[in-house]
């Protein structure tokens, strides 16, 4: 009798492994201690090292002498003040406000100058003296045809060359990694909330520091499992990076981009070092996703072992979630391995719907498929909608598919 309440026991247990394991790593990856996994406080290395620690666990072997593959990038970053104040009113960062990513450094009050129209931003440009102690507000074009849409994206660029800016909008705030650093900040200003109090007498605190981070060293970070099968291989990927920190105040967890991904890639890893695959498997994540795919970008011009030896590749991003299913894209290019991934999951009923996309430049599969490699990236649908915002986080991550998605992946691995 007690044999049999344990196993019964066990096999209660067993289905929530994978979810556990997942939980686990995303909340480890999304703690403050690794700043957003982005390049301030050395975020980048930090998980990059949790990532490299877990491959030694697990008896990953490194394909070259090292597990890592350093590159170098250009960002630029916000590793110290950034904010803001409206009349003697401080605003919270993330929440009433964000930096854009390419601002430049600013300290100072400010009178604003409203521009809505060619006309305003002319007279502001060549009118030299009055940029002293003004910042720009760009009032949201309530047309949202293509050439205002356009205008308005030129202002905010130029008017950053010429003075801080602050763009005036509802959207909702999205951060990402600058690439350039203008002269001066670009301020996103909660429109609704804000508009009614900012008037030309308003006074404007800002003070923010930026640092541009020229030729920064970060890692991809690649291991391998040998398989039964020798002649095959198999690549599982996954970018570990995510945005880091605007300022001291605020970071972004990154929670569903790309932790979740992260967590699917190393449960496999454990899992198949534990029980042999039926052909070799390399793990890769990458460095720089966040940055523009850089990481996979510089791995498919720096391979470490030949492109060409590659069968297919499985790219993992934004799986936090799944209660409408999951969406494969390049399906429409492989058919033939969207078709058994599909029939496997009617067969078992692990997931709601595996929709067919075809080809896009949005992940890390790209430059891989690009250079021929077969690849498709697979990514999770409904649920929460957190993205590049300080609102990602692991708390909030249901993670409520992994389990189904996890199988479905092991099934198709036994297909390919």
């Amino acid at each position: 009798m007690y044999k049999l309440s344990a196993i019964l026991l066990l096999f209660c247990l067993f289905p929530h492994a994978q979810q556990e394991f997942g939980l686990e790593i995303t909340k480890e990856l999304c703690s403050e201690k690794y700043d957003g996994r982005g390049y301030v406080n050395d975020g980048h290395l930090k998980a990059a090292e949790f990532v490299r620690s877990k491959f030694v666990e697990y008896g990953l072997k490194p394909v070259e002498k090292e597990y890592f593959q350093p590159f170098p990038i250009s960002v630029n970053t916000l590793p110290g003040v950034a904010s803001v104040s409206l009349n003697n009113k401080k605003l919270e960062i993330g929440k009433d406000f964000i930096f854009d990513a390419n601002s430049g450094s600013a300290k100072g009050e400010f009178s604003p100058v409203f521009i809505q129209s060619d006309k305003d931003f002319f007279n502001f440009e060549f009118g030299n003296e009055s940029r002293e102690g003004k910042v720009i507000v760009l009032v949201d074009p309530e047309s949202k045809d293509i050439d205002t849409n356009q205008m308005y994206r030129d202002w905010k660029y130029k008017g950053a060359q010429l003075a801080p800016v602050i763009c005036l909008t509802n959207s909702k705030f999205t951060w990402t990694v600058g690439r350039t650093s203008f002269n001066h900040p670009i301020i996103e200003l909660r429109d609704s909330v804000f508009s009614k109090e900012l008037k030309k007498d308003s006074r404007i605190s800002i003070n923010v520091e930026t640092k541009f981070l020229n030729n920064l060293t970060t890692n991809n970070v690649v291991g391998k499992i040998e398989g039964k099968c020798k002649k095959k291989t198999i690549v599982i990927s996954a970018h570990y990076d995510h945005l880091g920190r605007m300022g001291n105040d605020a970071y972004f967890p990154g929670a569903n981009d790309n932790a979740s991904g992260t967590a699917m890639m190393l449960y496999l890893a454990k899992y198949y070092s534990e029980h042999q695959p039926p052909c070799n498997l390399v793990f890769m994540s990458f460095s720089a996703e966040e940055v523009g795919i850089l990481g996979s970008r510089f791995y498919v011009e720096h391979p470490m072992f030949p492109l060409n030896d590659i069968d297919f590749l499985i790219n993992l991003d934004i799986l936090g979630t799944g209660e409408e299913g999951i969406t494969v894209v390049n399906g429409a290019v492989h058919k033939k391995e969207f078709k058994k991934l599909s029939k496997i999951n009617v067969k078992k009923g692990y997931l709601n719907k595996v929709k067919v996309r075809g080809k896009a430049a949005n992940s890390d599969h790209y430059f891989f498929s690009e250079a021929g490699v077969p690849s498709i990236f697979i990514y999770t649908m409904g649920g929460v909608s957190y993205y590049h915002d300080i609102y990602d986080k692991a708390e909030t991550l249901p993670l409520n598919e992994f389990d189904d998605l996890a199988k479905l992946l092991m099934d198709f691995l036994k297909k390919l």
